[in-house]
């Protein structure tokens, strides 16, 4: 029993050593303990297989990327002016609204009776003043007949004093009773006004004044009871849709109104929709260093909806003759961004690589920009894990040909 534990333990022992052994050779530590410089680490070692790129002039656009939420290009809520039962309402969502339109009716009997006493007023003011001008007219004709006599000496002093007080007595009954009328027509036409309050019409101003909107909410039933400004529906523009986004101070300052943007929606797969930056806020919140910005979207067919999650992209800067590399050449060793370039000067099937630090400019979805130092030829753009400063590589057959 002893013998065959025995016989197991070294087992394991041997199998052990054979493993770190392996682990040591695969490793490239070499018989002093150090790392070999050939194969991964650089020197002579076994050449790595790497794919490449090659280094080019090219025009680039940088695109900015950002998401938002669809909003109705204008939207208001339409209200009666005065309270009451909603007798009526004449639309309910998604409903076209024109200019204009009556889309709720309130109960009107009060304000119908108003209008007619109001009426009824008037008439009697305008009555009054019929009376009073037929009163100024008899004072006034006494008035020249006491006149006449008075300048034949034939009427006393107080006779006249007390005809020419009467003419003005009379004149300014007159004029009593035109303010009377003045008055009741105006309260006639208060009346006649808090009437149509009762009649909710559908009417907006600004730009597309008289373009078709929709109802988007309904609020109240037919038969509640409503109180003045109190909301009975909201009504959308669905003809022009603003996407609302957001932007941080990085790219406040690479935007600017009348950009063109690229939509896309999940709602719409596969579909592309154009749109304009219309307005960018002046400022920055506090709380998120975010600046509002809206994109105007024409919207003629209807294929999008507000309230839809979009996907915007931005051209914010277009670059000619841009030194430009894969963006998968592009790698990070001790902390520096940098690329492999291909040693030109060997050729055939092997050759070796140069570790050179960069500073990138624009990224595009295949390349990037290089705006330090100056680059050719090509680099690698698969394997750069396993490659240092002056690794061997191993090229495939089509970058050997293309090399």
């Amino acid at each position: 029993m002893i013998s065959k534990r025995l016989a197991t333990s070294l087992g394991v022992v041997a199998a052990f050593a054979l493993l770190v052994w392996w682990l040591l050779a695969d490793s490239g530590l070499d018989d002093r303990g150090g790392f070999d410089r050939g194969g991964a680490r650089g020197g002579d070692g076994p050449a790595v297989a790497v794919e490449v790129g090659h280094v080019a002039r090219r025009d680039i656009t940088d695109v900015a990327f950002y998401t938002g939420t669809l909003q109705p290009g204008s939207q208001f809520m339409l209200a009666p002016k005065a309270g009451g039962r909603l007798r009526s309402l004449l639309v309910d969502i998604g409903d076209p609204v024109e200019q204009g339109q009556t889309i709720a009716q309130l109960d009107d009997e009060e304000f119908v009776q108003n209008v007619a006493e109001q009426r009824a007023a008037l008439d009697v003011a305008e009555a009054q003043l019929e009376d009073a001008e037929a009163q100024r007219q008899v004072r006034a004709r006494s008035f020249e007949r006491i006149s006449d006599l008075r300048r034949r000496n034939l009427a006393s002093e107080s006779e006249f004093d007390l005809a020419r007080s009467e003419a003005d007595a009379a004149a300014a009954n007159v004029r009593v009773a035109q303010a009377q009328v003045a008055q009741r027509q105006a309260a006639l036409r208060g009346a006649e006004v808090r009437l149509s309050y009762t009649r909710v019409r559908a009417e907006w101003n600004g730009q597309g004044g008289g373009a078709m909107r929709y109802v988007g909410e309904r609020f109240v039933d037919e038969g509640a009871n409503v109180a003045a400004n109190e909301p009975i529906i909201s009504v959308i523009d669905l003809d022009r849709l603003r996407a609302v986004t957001f932007v941080t101070d990085r790219d406040f300052a690479r935007l600017r109104v009348g950009q063109v943007t690229r939509i896309r929606s999940e709602a719409r797969p596969g579909e592309e929709f154009e749109g304009r930056v219309e307005r960018i806020a002046p400022l920055l919140r506090e709380d998120s260093r975010q600046a509002r910005v809206e994109i105007l979207i024409a919207n003629d067919e209807r294929r999008l909806s507000p309230g839809f999650f979009v996907n915007v992209e931005v051209d914010v800067e277009h670059l000619e003759d841009a030194l430009v590399v894969p963006r998968d050449a592009i790698a990070r060793q001790g902390g520096h961004t940098g690329v492999f370039v291909i040693d030109e000067d060997h050729e055939g099937r092997e050759a070796r690589v140069s570790w050179v630090p960069v500073v990138e400019g624009v990224r595009t979805d295949s390349h990037v920009q290089i705006l330090e130092p100056e680059i050719r030829g090509r680099v690698v753009t698969l394997g750069q894990h396993r490659l240092s400063d002056g690794s061997r590589v191993r090229l495939a057959p089509d970058d050997r040909i293309a090399g």
